[in-house]
């Protein structure tokens, strides 16, 4: 068999053959240094040598150079049925990291949900806490309105704010009936229409300023910086998202009757009250969408006025 052992064998003989040859040479030649050599017998000896010796070692390295390839073959073999368990161990790592990619990013969006619904908590429990606080501010509204005799009638809760609207309202109304003498030198009253806008702006302030400050402040000045805040909160909040705010104020707005919108629309236009940050939360949450305009629509010139304040407000937070 081709093997390495059998090529050393080969070699061993080769060298075991050539050993005798020679010795068998000498003997029967009886080899002396000074003697002549005898070409003849010494080509024998090397036809000898090259024809047995050399084939034999020819072919023992022939046997290991077979043998050489065969185990090169078999080590590259080796090699690439490592490789490939090494290409096998690659994928499924390669598998095993994208479920892993699949997991993480599957945790960090449970993670990210969690964290979301933690921060619009943490919003709504303020925010239900200020909406709570506006109901308790409203039930503990109470007004003693002079009637005649000296008699007095007590109101309460959101009486008090339908009350505030009718005086508001008139106090509007009043504003454009003006004095003027006759032509006997007696004074009389009587509606002079505003001419301009800006008279009817100037009537207006003057008006809301009586009211406000004359007999209102104590009553509304909470009540509307109470409003006003939860509006804020909703806008400067960073718990919730912005297309979600809309829906919060929209809450704070169902809770707000028809007199109050009309109460806080006229605040609102009233520069150190409501004007501008309080208007300017009016225009961003649309605050006024289900208000009835009919009643700001009787003074004239009004509605012009509340919306030319409304397109040029900008907040000074």
């Amino acid at each position: 068999m081709l093997t390495e052992k059998n090529s050393k064998r080969l070699l061993w003989i080769g060298l075991f053959l050539f050993l005798t040859g020679i010795g068998f040479f000498i003997w029967k030649e009886n080899f002396n240094v000074s003697s002549k050599l005898n070409s003849e017998k010494i080509a024998q000896f090397g036809d000898f040598i090259g024809g047995i010796v050399g084939s034999l070692w020819s072919l023992a390295g022939v046997i290991l150079f077979y043998v050489a390839l065969t185990e090169q073959r078999n080590d590259i073999k080796i090699n690439r049925q490592a490789l490939e368990a090494q290409v096998d161990a690659l994928n499924q790592q390669i598998k095993e990291f994208e479920l892993q990619r699949t997991e993480l990013s599957e945790t960090r969006k449970v993670f990210k949900e969690q964290s979301e619904t933690l921060k619009i908590q943490r919003f709504e429990n303020t925010f239900f806490q200020l909406l709570s606080l506006h109901h308790e501010l409203v039930d503990k509204l109470n007004f003693d309105r002079n009637q005649f005799l000296g008699q007095t009638e007590p109101l309460e809760k959101r009486a008090v704010l339908s009350k505030a609207f009718i005086d508001l309202h008139s106090k509007i109304e009043g504003s454009n009936t003006l004095p003027y003498k006759s032509s006997t030198g007696q004074t009389n009253w009587k509606e002079f229409k505003p001419e301009s806008i800006e008279v009817a702006e100037e009537r207006l302030i003057q008006a809301y300023t009586e009211f406000y400050f004359e007999d209102y402040k104590q009553i509304l000045s909470h009540y509307y910086r109470n409003v006003y805040h939860i509006f804020k909160f909703i806008y400067f909040s960073k718990l919730i998202p912005k297309e979600k705010k809309q829906f919060y104020a929209s809450l704070v707005r169902a809770q707000l009757s028809s007199d109050e919108l009309y109460l806080i629309l006229y605040n609102s236009l009233i520069v150190h009250l409501g004007y501008p940050n309080f208007l300017f939360l009016i225009k961003e949450y649309d605050i006024m969408q289900n208000f009835d305009f009919r009643l700001v629509n009787e003074n004239l010139y009004h509605r012009e006025i509340y919306d030319k304040y409304l397109n040029n407000v900008k907040p000074n937070w």
